[in-house]
């Protein structure tokens, strides 16, 4: 059970987090999905689940969409929702959501451009609607997107920050207050286009626990200071606090530009 440091190349960003590994075999791996003993996951497994979700989609996008790349919400309005039981209610979203996805690809497709997307089907304790970050390209407009019938669009651009956390925002979904006014997250549907690239990922084991509060970047690199975090979280084996570090260093050249 080392202590490990994994690093996600995104390209423009490189993502590392250090961090205790309750479960490693005998290849080397790290081992999810613990269960209890009638086969479900325990609470504690499925936070470290959870957090690894939110790690794999904040590299992915990182990796994929940059400054410019488009984010979109789209919501279901007063009286536009689809009328049934609740599970009838979310499969006709679905469907909704299949055929819009269809237009808006041939639509890039008409300009001569690839669609790449991630989107997030939030439903959980609010209202249906559904997130998506997609690609720019020459020749798109968001005007010319395919019309949203059932509410307004609401409209955003990526900006230019060395990292975004669109990504972990999609696998953390939404979150909501339970009956004894605690926060819990809720979280939704999450999918990807098949021709986004996967973040570069190099796992190695650390020669002994603890590190400095103020890590050093690698040759070539700056880290990016407001994406340091220091703190402790508790192990679904033993229930005791580990301590664990991120932060996100970017290539020198690109800082000083």
């Amino acid at each position: 059970m080392p202590w490990l440091k994994v690093e996600y190349d995104c390209g423009n960003c490189v993502m590392t987090y250090k961090y205790f590994a309750a479960r490693w075999n005998s290849k080397g791996k790290v081992v999810y999905n613990k269960t209890n003993k009638k086969g479900e996951l325990t609470v504690h497994q499925q936070r470290c689940n959870d957090r690894r979700l939110q790690r794999y989609y904040d590299a992915l996008a990182n990796t994929n969409f940059t400054e410019g790349d488009i984010f979109v919400t789209y919501t279901f309005g007063r009286g536009r929702l689809p009328e049934g039981k609740n599970d009838e209610v979310i499969q006709k979203c679905k469907n909704i959501w299949k055929y819009y996805r269809t237009k808006l690809r041939n639509y890039y497709r008409s300009q001569n451009a690839e669609l790449k997307y991630m989107y997030a089907f939030q439903f959980e304790g609010v209202r249906p609607h559904f997130h998506i970050v997609c690609n720019s390209a020459d020749g798109i407009n968001i005007k010319d997107f395919p019309k949203w019938k059932y509410g307004t669009p609401k409209i955003e651009f990526l900006d230019g920050r060395p990292r975004h956390t669109i990504g972990s925002y999609f696998a953390r979904g939404t979150t909501v207050m339970n009956s004894e006014g605690v926060e819990e997250h809720k979280r939704g549907l999450i999918r990807c286009s098949r021709n986004l690239v996967q973040p570069g990922v190099r796992r190695r084991k650390l020669k002994r626990s603890g590190w400095n509060c103020e890590p050093k970047p690698k040759k070539g690199y700056l880290i990016v200071k407001d994406t340091v975090e220091n703190g402790y979280y508790i192990s679904p084996n033993d229930g005791q606090p580990y301590q664990y570090q991120s932060y996100t260093m970017i290539k020198q050249e690109r800082m000083i530009s």
